[in-house]
């Protein structure tokens, strides 16, 4: 008889203060929809510390990740949980269409999780906000290989990114949005290939007793979206347990 089991792996990954409870989410199988599979390449878009990285090598087992962060902060943090890893590339630059070399990026600390190019920051953040500025390299999205999974949490550039990847080979799509302007523009890029197998939404105005956030978010929305391809073949969908995806970090 088959019996389903989830392993709990203790995990040490270093992560600023602010930042453990996003990071727990990750590891607690935040990504988790149900669909297995061996061997695959991955994209890693907005990997902060690595916790998706490490999570999704776990998850699909065999398989490579390539991790895109440009904060020079985070990247070191990236950098040290990922080290002596074969199956996690890290690449410090942000994805960005166009074909510029450099683009100014916004924090507010290293390994902040709502870092973001400065394009972006205003639409979330009020000015002033975001205290650190740097000039981080760029990488056009037109020019990756087409991955087995696509995963994109940029705050607010996941539209713009998706719509200038190569999805031809892409089973299972893993996506962030900031804003409901972010969310129908990654629903109409889907729209034509791929079903939404997954969807959280929820309201910005809980949040805005925060003083970094613009006020005028209140009637605003963030959330996610996971979309898996029509007759994918690559990843295999399985219902999932109660408990699927859980870990616990050490």
């Amino acid at each position: 008889m088959l019996k389903q089991f989830d392993a709990r792996i203790s995990m040490q990954i270093a992560v600023p203060d602010e930042m453990q409870w996003a990071i727990h989410d990750v590891l607690n199988g935040e990504y988790e929809c149900g669909y297995d599979g061996v061997g695959l390449d991955i994209l890693d878009v907005g990997a902060n510390v690595g916790s998706f990285a490490l999570w999704a090598t776990m998850r699909w087992p065999g398989s490579r990740v390539t991790s895109y962060e440009p904060h020079p902060g985070t990247f070191e943090f990236l950098e040290r949980n990922t080290a002596n890893r074969r199956d996690i590339v890290t690449v410090n630059a942000a994805l960005f269409p166009g074909g510029l070399k450099t683009a100014t990026f916004t924090s507010r600390f290293a390994g902040d999780g709502e870092s973001t190019l400065a394009a972006y920051a205003g639409d979330t953040f009020v000015q002033g906000a975001q205290v650190q500025s740097y000039e981080v390299a760029v990488v056009d999205p037109a020019s990756l290989p087409s991955a087995d999974i696509v995963k994109i949490d940029i705050e607010g550039g996941e539209g713009d990114v998706l719509d200038h990847l190569d999805l031809s080979r892409t089973s299972l799509v893993l996506l962030e949005y900031q804003n409901r302007k972010n969310r129908i523009q990654l629903e109409n890029r889907l729209r034509a290939d791929f079903d939404l197998v997954d969807t959280k939404e929820y309201l910005w105005a809980p949040l805005l007793n925060q003083e970094c956030y613009r006020p005028d978010l209140a009637d605003d929305v963030y959330g996610r979206m996971f979309a898996a391809r029509r007759g994918i073949t690559r990843l295999t969908r399985r219902p999932p347990s109660p408990t699927a995806g859980q870990a616990t970090q050490g």
